[in-house]
């Protein structure tokens, strides 16, 4: 996936389930930042922490 779907599938997540970026990085267990950088595509982040965000996302859809 590109930069662009990864910051959608974000921010439709937190839409869909009311959170902030600080309750999914809590719950995705990542930082703050690292979960504001993959929304806004700055910052530096690893396959390994896209792959751990997308889990998250898809098992508590």
């Amino acid at each position: 996936m590109n930069q662009e779907d990864l910051s959608d599938a974000i921010i439709d997540y937190q839409v869909k389930h009311h959170i902030n970026d600080t309750d999914l990085a809590f719950a995705s267990h990542l930082s703050v930042e690292k979960v504001h950088a993959m929304k806004t595509g700055d910052g530096m982040f690893t396959d390994e922490e896209v792959n751990q965000i997308y889990d998250y996302m898809s098992a508590n859809a």
